[in-house]
């Protein structure tokens, strides 16, 4: 395997804004999911992506309003069934299996492959919308194709994508699905390069789901539109897109910068709709005394913190995390509901299991809930509302409705990077070669979606 598919760091992802692809923050590890789905314990202070609605970070902004927390009925038994499409035989199948390669680190046992020559995986735009990018190939000349769902996979209809998609050798060029918003990497731009501190100068974007495509340009805004769908490739540039004209803006954040700071780490974090924006940053403690001797390095300690926006990205406020018991959380390990109700899984030494702590004011406070040994790396933590919330290990589903304080098994592992879907609902894709997804209207009963046959 090449190295550059190895290695999840600064590089890596340079290189993966650069091609504009989906570099989430909690999905250095998920592109790697998507490619081996190897799953590394990653230092903080380096990088974690995370995915979200439609499988980019996605979510609305909340002009200058405190979300108000959403309360959900008791969830009821959970349960899973299958909704094949006609004349579909897919199944649901196993989850593969994941081996330690190293301190905190696994990979998946079966060896990955693609689909129609890329890695890929379904989107969902909300319970109806559902998309799959793929490849349809004569000899060497290929085209990217997008087969489409309004009816929750009962049916496809297959188009292709704007000729001027990017069209990498190994992966595809979605970024962003939400309700029947499509956005893609714009290769006309991705191959003459440009500068990833600042966002490409365009994206393709489709508004009625794949049917037309149009260029959409950048423009840049002092604050993001509120209530408009945000796609958060890193922590250099924020952009809005508007989910019924499909015009971008974006932003430049001023983050918050500390005494003793060279650069900020600063990283965005999954999180549901309504919550604002949320990033992951290191904060630098005091030193309080020189090196052992005259010359000698010292080591500066800092505390994980989040920093939050309500207004678009205008301002920032600082929320401070309880300790952890490793240098080793992410992106992906930390989510929020609602702006209100936060949690944050720390990864265990070893990396195969997680201490849960939860905060019910917007990271003001924090209690500690479960300690989990999960077999493996955690692949998923989902917030359902009201007390609510579902992990995913290697092997098993659990959910706990006491706020994180107890856990109870409740099924087999359903997939990866589960996300809330637009206009309510979740999404769990598959974490096998399936590309295929498990919807749920409640976060209770979940149903298989299997991909179409392509091409």
């Amino acid at each position: 395997m090449p190295d550059d598919e190895l290695n999840a760091d600064f590089a890596g992802l340079a290189r993966a804004a650069a091609n504009a692809f989906k570099p989430h923050f909690a999905d250095v590890e998920a592109r790697a999911a998507r490619r081996r789905r190897r799953l590394r314990t990653l230092s903080a202070g380096l990088l974690a992506l995370g995915v979200s609605a439609g499988g980019g970070t996605a979510l609305a902004l909340t002009a200058d309003r405190t979300p108000t927390p959403v309360v959900t009925p008791t969830l009821g038994p959970f349960r899973t069934s299958y909704a094949p499409a006609p004349g579909s035989s897919r199944v649901p199948q196993a989850q593969p299996s994941y081996v330690r390669i190293g301190p905190g680190a696994f990979d998946v046992a079966e060896p990955d492959k693609p689909l129609t020559g890329i890695f890929t995986q379904m989107f969902a735009g909300d319970l109806d919308h559902l998309y799959l990018e793929y490849r349809d190939c004569e000899g060497k000349k290929c085209r990217s194709m997008l087969a489409s769902s309004s009816d929750r996979g009962r049916t496809w209809r297959k188009t292709p994508m704007h000729p001027d998609v990017q069209q990498h050798k190994r992966y595809g060029a979605l970024v962003l699905a939400h309700g029947n918003l499509v956005v893609a990497a714009d290769g006309t731009i991705t191959r003459s390069g440009f500068d990833t501190t600042q966002p490409p100068a365009s994206y393709l974007v489709s508004t009625d789901g794949g049917t037309t495509w149009k260029r959409s340009a950048m423009r840049k805004v002092e604050t993001l539109p509120a209530d408009a769908t945000v796609y958060i490739p890193s922590s250099e540039w924020i952009a809005a897109v508007n989910p019924a004209t499909g015009d971008m803006t974006w932003i430049k954040p001023s983050l918050p910068r500390f005494p003793g700071s060279l650069w900020s780490f600063a990283m965005p974090i999954d999180n549901q709709p309504s919550s604002g924006i949320w990033m992951l940053d290191r904060q630098p403690m005091p030193v309080s005394s020189p090196g052992p001797s005259p010359g000698a390095e010292v080591r500066r300690e800092s505390k994980l913190i989040v920093l939050v926006s309500r207004d678009g990205g205008k301002t920032w406020d600082v929320r401070v995390l309880p300790d952890t018991e490793q240098d080793g959380v992410n992106s992906g390990m930390l989510t929020t509901v609602d702006g209100q109700t936060l949690y944050l899984a720390d990864r265990l030494d070893g990396g195969a299991g997680v201490q849960l702590h939860s905060s019910t004011d917007g990271g003001q406070t924090w209690q500690t809930g479960a300690r989990l040994d999960l077999g493996g790396p955690m692949l998923s933590l989902l917030p359902l509302g009201g007390g609510n919330v579902q992990i995913e290990s290697p092997k098993d589903t659990l959910r706990s409705t006491d706020g994180g304080r107890t856990f109870t098994r409740v099924g087999e592992s359903l997939g990866a990077r589960a996300y809330a879907l637009p206009g309510g609902g979740y999404a769990i894709p598959t974490n096998n070669n399936e590309a295929s997804i498990w919807l749920s209207e409640d976060g209770a009963s979940w149903t298989y979606v299997p991909r179409p046959e392509v091409p």
